[in-house]
């Protein structure tokens, strides 16, 4: 009996110096408020983009897989500016130099694409998903070919185009990210002088690389 109240004893005087606060405790510093930490002195205002990869027609006879044209190496430079995290707005350069024809292998087209674009981004951790719609100009080269003892000259024109789609980044190398982006590109009309196609669709598989732009905070 005398033991058991011994114990309770020790178990009550214990109580008070349990209860104190982490910073009363002796030999143990307070803990920082959050609210005392210092506000960021920069934040991310954009990003600077390059991608490289493919660009294959579909669809049409842009796309025909007798009478069409093959798919081409392509290239791409964007710069996006971010509004919030959410969402951002940018400009665009795209150029596919080597759709030869699958019928014709001395008919090739070339296609420059500059596109003012809308982007929403949604990141998910260190991973950051992100949706692009774009809309602007696409100008169109076909050099001078030659096809059954003919010689045909070359010929070029614009139209209006669009593209739209998507991608995927992940943290790289010296605060650059790296990523795929798909696109569906399509012109209006495609018709010139001697070369009519009327609209053509591309679907363009690019690896692509982000660097973030970081501005201090006035």
């Amino acid at each position: 009996m005398k033991s058991l109240t011994c114990a309770l004893l020790l178990a009550l005087s214990a109580a008070p110096a349990a209860a104190q606060a982490p910073e009363e405790l002796p030999g143990m510093a307070a803990l920082p408020d959050l609210g005392d930490l210092p506000e960021p002195t920069r934040y991310l205002a954009g990003y600077v983009s390059a991608a490289g990869g493919w660009a294959v027609p579909f669809g049409g006879h842009w796309g025909d897989k007798t009478s069409g044209f093959k798919p081409s190496q392509a290239f791409s430079l964007s710069a996006a500016r971010r509004v919030d995290e959410l969402l951002g707005y940018g400009l665009e350069t795209t150029y596919a130099w080597n759709h030869v024809n699958r019928d014709l292998a001395d008919l090739k087209v070339k296609i420059f694409a500059l596109t003012p674009f809308v982007r929403l981004s949604f990141p998910e951790g260190d991973t950051l998903y992100y949706g692009v719609l774009g809309a602007g100009l696409y100008q169109w080269n076909q050099p001078s070919y030659t096809a059954a003892g003919a010689r045909y000259s070359s010929d070029s024109g614009s139209s209006a185009g669009m593209n739209l789609g998507g991608g995927v980044s992940y943290p790289f190398w010296f605060g650059t990210r790296l990523g795929l982006d798909l696109r569906w590109h399509h012109i209006f009309n495609m018709e010139g002088s001697n070369f009519k196609l009327d609209t053509a669709d591309t679907f363009n598989v690019l690896l692509a690389l982000h660097y973030g732009v970081w501005k201090d905070k006035k």
